[in-house]
């Protein structure tokens, strides 16, 4: 069957879906610019046709003739005209977490009345997503999740923890990841109660030059997913400590690899990855005192207790992987067949 991929964004594990997808399907994949913040290095499978959004027409999407139409979000309006014009079956994919305000509840009926009847399903990551895809006017039966996951390789590189005592955050550098406040409420804790832990962050951003340094904190810069992999193996815990985060497949990354999480109550995820008191905390962002009082409780635990905080973490991941994300996108297909 051929499959459009109208993407946005690409990461590594959507490619590795889409791998897999492609051994059943004949795909083509129109994407934007890779984004400079994470210059991550794909692999395509050699069957899959991979376009940039710039370099295509309506003429060659009508030749590949697709039976059916995957759309990452309804904020770009060629892709919109393409789904209207090809008259498909469509799932839209988004990430977007309801919020009772004035906007969000005339946003959703604009929506319903403008561009609902062009898509059939709606493809969310999890349950922070659910009321947006109801307010939408997507049925329990057409709404299908995992639509984020990570990489088998974080599965497959999980080994038990250690003394090591490194926390990681894997973040841009930008004001929403709140990492500034995380580096400053860490250093707020006296070396002695910090019990010799370290905070480690990977990523890269506008905000990278403005970093706060100290011997206690090691910023890595941008890492390949395949280079991070190996390195948080001696990670002890990991936190997020965003702003606004709809979702965050870092933090299914990190379960998978088995690690206690500390997650701002902001993060989506946190709804499928975290339970609280489990196998991790959550925190107010804007709380430097909150955060504080979860950092020391992390420290202030063993290795017995982290690990079987991590455990559970690694249970609890596996609800979600690239191969469920091809069994969700299997069963549309079929359920779209059907009606």
């Amino acid at each position: 069957m051929n499959i459009l991929i109208l993407y946005r964004e690409l990461a590594g594990y959507t490619v590795e879906c889409l791998n897999k997808l492609a051994t059943h399907h004949k795909l083509l994949v129109v994407h934007y610019p890779i984004n400079n913040e994470a210059p991550f290095n794909f692999k395509f499978d050699d069957s899959i046709q991979f376009v940039k959004k710039s370099e295509l027409t309506f003429n060659q999407l009508s030749d590949f003739n697709p039976a059916f139409v995957l759309c990452s979000g309804w904020g770009d309006q060629q892709y919109l005209e393409w789904v209207k014009d090809l008259h498909k079956p469509t799932a839209l994919a988004f990430d977007t977490t309801w919020k009772q305000t004035l906007k969000f509840i005339l946003g959703s009926l604009y929506f319903k009345l403008k561009y609902k009847k062009l898509f059939q399903f709606a493809f969310i990551p999890g349950k922070a997503q659910m009321t947006t895809a109801r307010k939408l006017g997507f049925s329990k039966d057409h709404t299908y999740n995992g639509f984020y996951t990570c990489q088998d390789a974080f599965r497959l590189n999980r080994t038990a923890l250690n003394e090591s005592k490194e926390l990681w955050c894997v973040a841009r550098y930008i004001a929403v990841k709140n990492i500034h406040l995380l580096c400053e409420t860490f250093l707020s804790i006296p070396p002695n109660e910090r019990s010799g832990w370290k905070l480690n962050i990977a990523g890269t951003g506008e905000l990278f030059s403005s970093r706060i340094e100290n011997e206690d904190i090691v910023h890595h810069g941008f890492v390949q997913p395949h280079e991070l992999s190996k390195k948080l193996e001696n990670a002890s815990a990991f936190i997020l400590p965003s702003l606004y985060e709809p979702w965050g497949v870092v933090v299914h990354e990190m379960a998978s690899l088995g690690k206690p999480l500390l997650l701002s109550n902001a993060v989506g995820a946190k709804h499928d990855f975290l339970k609280e008191g489990v196998n991790g905390y959550s925190f107010n962002p804007k709380s430097s005192s909150e955060l504080k009082m979860f950092l020391l409780k992390l420290f202030q635990s063993n290795l017995d207790e982290m690990q079987s905080m991590g455990n559970t973490s690694s249970e609890i991941s596996s609800k979600f992987s690239s191969d469920y994300w091809v069994s969700q996108c299997t069963k549309m297909l079929k359920q779209s067949c059907a009606e």
